[in-house]
């Protein structure tokens, strides 16, 4: 039976799971700090987000004990956001699956928030398959140990020391850990390990909205189900005869409470769906036929990516005088994001004074990497700043409190 919060995890377990956890880094020559991932199931293999890795064909990980090991991402999942890379060498340490959860459990994440290598949290589980995007289907474990950016890809795990799942999202909406964190079930990375990901399909092509009761009154309707907001042209739900203002009620012998439980029937129905709507104050059936999409399974390789070889300064968002004041900064560009302002002036790049360049420096220099500015502050005081347009960003989210069943229309188009 799993540990009430209570639990304390023993330092031989601690020392395991850290041992087995590992810090993602580019394999680009950059070395740029991507997450967390850990060693599971075997020791030549180890899983972590699908958005870690990104497009990445190969990563380098690094143990706790500073070993710096080549990974190639074998294998993504990007509807439940997992990927599993194969280790060049294998790791002495490996952790395995729990035997179950219960709310009120005493769990434990490891990982790098904030780069902090190999840091343990605890917390307690706070929810079960909890929907957090219903149109995927993925019932999340909800927790509370404190995890930020870097932890994603880390384990979640019981005082044992063994897998509940992998840590995956903070509450959408927050920037860093407000209590609330969501990890993807140690159940559905063993799937994925062990038959690859998801099988994709061509979008339904429908918009639902929850039937509220304000809705259900206006319609007339007593029953549950979720109302057809919208259904796009030549999409199989519109070839199948599914109508803008249908209740739809059954996917197969799955019933509809709400638009989030559409993904999971789907996700567990073949080619073929019969839906059940209600029209006309009478229910009638409806054939869908969905042809498989074969899942890519093979990440991008870098030579697939389109790079731009040369920047100007100008395209960093910088407003610039003749003698390099920044007489102004664009929002959202990297010199914005790099912490450059209004006011600062340039007085070396890449330390070469701007007395010894060009005349028309300020429109026509050019760099094609990193390039490193010295910056007179207005308070006198000199600072550097490096601009990398090749950096990757961190990916922005929609912003949709903690539980998105909560809005309005949800989209399987």
């Amino acid at each position: 039976m799993p540990r009430l919060a209570t639990a304390q995890m023993a330092p031989q377990a601690a020392a395991h799971v850290l041992n087995a956890t590992l810090m993602l880094r580019s394999a680009d020559g950059r070395d740029r700090f991507l997450g967390s991932g850990f060693v599971f199931g075997r020791n030549d293999r180890a899983v972590t987000n699908a958005h870690v890795v990104g497009k990445a064909a190969q990563v380098v990980v690094v143990t706790q004990g500073g070993a710096r090991i080549d990974a190639t991402v074998i294998a993504v999942d990007q509807q439940r956001d997992l990927a599993v890379l194969q280790l060049a060498t294998p790791h002495d340490a490996v952790l395995q699956p729990a035997s179950g959860v219960a709310v009120g459990q005493g769990v434990f994440a490891t990982g790098a928030p904030l780069e902090a290598a190999f840091t343990l949290t605890q917390g307690i589980v706070s929810a079960l398959s909890r929907q957090i995007d219903p149109t995927q289907p993925i019932g999340y474990l909800q927790h509370s140990a404190a995890v930020n950016p870097g932890s994603s890809g880390g384990p979640l795990v019981d005082a044992a020391g063994d897998v509940l799942g992998i840590n995956t999202r903070i509450s959408d909406g927050s920037r860093f850990f407000v209590g609330i964190a969501y990890a993807v079930p140690v159940a559905d990375v063993s799937d994925f390990v062990a038959r690859g990901p998801l099988p994709e399909h061509p979008p339904l092509g429908v918009q639902l909205r929850p039937l509220v009761p304000r809705i259900k009154a206006a319609l007339g309707y007593d029953g549950t189900g979720a109302l057809v907001e919208q259904v796009q042209p030549d999409t199989p739900a519109d070839l199948a005869g599914v109508r803008a203002g249908d209740i739809l009620t059954m996917v197969d012998d799955h019933a509809i409470t709400t638009p989030g439980d559409l993904a999971f029937a789907l996700a567990q129905a073949g080619a073929e769906v019969r839906l059940t709507v209600w029209r006309k104050n009478q229910a009638l059936m409806l054939e869908v036929s969905r042809v498989a999409v074969q899942s890519d399974i093979t990440p991008a390789t870098p030579q697939q990516v389109q790079r731009r070889d040369q920047y100007k300064l100008t395209d960093m968002g910088l407003i610039l005088d003749p003698d390099g004041t920044i007489r102004a900064v664009v929002n959202q560009g990297a010199g914005f994001f790099a912490g450059l302002t209004g006011g600062d002036r340039i007085v070396a790049i890449n330390g070469t004074a701007i007395a010894d360049l060009p005349d028309d420096w300020t429109r026509n220099y050019t760099f094609d990497s990193a390039v490193l500015l010295r910056i007179s502050l207005p308070d006198g005081a000199t600072r550097h700043y490096l601009l990398d347009p090749w950096e990757d960003g961190p990916a922005l989210r929609l912003a949709s409190g903690a539980n998105v069943l909560d809005k309005e229309v949800v989209s399987f188009d």
